[in-house]
């Protein structure tokens, strides 16, 4: 399993474009997972994660957070950005939400890993979240590889 979370600069930019609102709760567990993964935290991750959490192939929540305890020990630095991100609400209590991530990172230069591990890698994610009490969680995961999209020329 590879599971990569992305940079969120949306919540940022209302936390602190002027908006006197408080931020979406769905765009702001996006932003504490991509935190978090970016922090190397998989506790974190999983706090996040419902406790019937499904991942592609039946990937449960203890099996994710273990897998990714093992990425995240394997690498130095992580670092995250998110692009194209949509969400749309089912109910009051339900969310879709998708968004294409890119991970940037080094390997630990320890056993070979840093040439074993891969330095990059995009995903598309689509995530099922749902309110459990008042808090938002992830309750299902999608996620595959895609190719980058190349950044424009000047």
């Amino acid at each position: 399993m590879r599971l990569v979370l992305p940079a969120f600069p949306v919540v940022l930019a209302l936390a602190l474009g002027g908006c006197h609102r408080q931020p979406d709760p769905v765009l702001a567990l996006v932003e504490s997972l991509r935190a978090a993964a970016e922090d190397r935290d998989a506790q974190a991750v999983a706090d996040r994660l419902s406790d019937d959490f499904k991942g592609n192939g039946s990937v449960d929540k203890a099996e994710a957070v273990a897998t990714l305890r093992r990425y995240f020990a394997a690498y130095e630095s992580v670092h995250l950005a998110v692009y194209d991100v949509s969400a749309s609400r089912r109910t009051d209590t339900e969310a879709d939400v998708g968004f294409r991530a890119e991970f940037n990172g080094a390997a630990r230069r320890i056993g070979g890993l840093d040439g074993f591990l891969p330095p990059s890698a995009v995903e598309r994610f689509d995530l099922r979240l749902a309110r459990r009490g008042s808090d938002w969680k992830v309750v299902a995961a999608d996620w595959r590889p895609i190719e980058p999209v190349a950044s424009p020329s000047p």
